[in-house]
């Protein structure tokens, strides 16, 4: 019966050790293998964002200036629209009188000379050839007046659709970078555990860190000072992320090397 049970417990020992060891290969695969090369493939995309964004940038800028163009060509064509119905008014009015003096003129009996009706009807002729002119013009301006709004409007449906567009780049370039952030330099270390190798250590030994916080570093998986000895720059920053109220200073300064040194081994090995 002991026997059995003896047997029962190294199976289950095994099981464990053989489940923390294949946990913390596969967390040192991701970290040494699949998460540079997804923070690569996020670095190309945000770069290609950030070109997406200055092209956009550019052909608004560009659109911009073409909308004041052709706002100029309407407030200029508008101005010359009112020239021409005051031309137009004045003629009318000029064609009105004539045509008022030569009744005059032919209803009366002892008109004062031939001479002076025939000025009058070239007159009258003249104000309608000028009327017309400029009723002509008049539908000219108007014509290129609507076409012009036509194509500020379309300009402005343009220009819309492109602060869309930048919008929604903008917003995929800060998703990339947050990715990248999570995904490339503070990932977390490939070599947490989810339970100490043998006896945790002491980490209240290391500068700040009392109960508490040895707790939430034995949460994260940081049991030993070899642990923490290894600890590189990304690491230092994930940790940081992870747990409040520690300095990065306070890290790279004391903890390093104070691990190394209770750990009895040397950065790099």
């Amino acid at each position: 019966m002991i026997y059995l049970m003896l047997q029962m417990s190294a199976a289950l020992l095994i099981a464990a050790v053989s489940g923390a060891a294949l946990l913390w290969l596969v967390q040192l695969l991701w970290g040494k293998l699949v998460a540079p090369v997804r923070a690569k493939t996020l670095e190309y995309e945000l770069d290609a964002a950030r070109s997406d964004l200055i092209a956009q940038d550019q052909r608004i800028q560009s659109l911009q200036r073409q909308v004041e163009v052709s706002r100029d060509k309407t407030h200029a064509l508008q101005r010359a629209k009112r020239q021409l119905t005051a031309t137009l008014d004045a003629r009318n009015r000029s064609l009105h009188e004539a045509n008022t003096r030569l009744a005059v003129l032919e209803a009366d009996s002892k008109p004062t000379s031939r001479e002076s009706v025939e000025d009058l009807r070239r007159e009258l002729r003249m104000a309608v050839t000028e009327r017309d002119e400029a009723k002509t013009a008049l539908r000219h301006s108007e014509t290129r007046g609507e076409r012009l709004r036509a194509e500020l409007e379309v300009l402005h449906g343009i220009h819309e659709r492109m602060l869309d567009d930048i919008e929604k780049l903008k917003a995929r370039l800060h998703e990339a970078e947050l990715e990248l952030k999570s995904t490339g330099e503070s990932r977390p270390p490939a070599w947490l555990m989810v339970q100490p190798y043998g006896p945790r250590d002491d980490l209240q030994r290391l500068q700040g860190v009392d109960p508490i916080l040895e707790r939430s570093l034995n949460r994260l998986g940081i049991y030993h000072f070899h642990q923490i000895a290894r600890f590189e720059p990304s690491d230092v920053e994930w940790l940081v992320e992870h747990i409040d109220g520690v300095p990065e200073q306070t890290i790279h300064d004391s903890w390093i090397p104070d691990a190394g040194m209770f750990a009895g081994t040397v950065r790099g090995n």
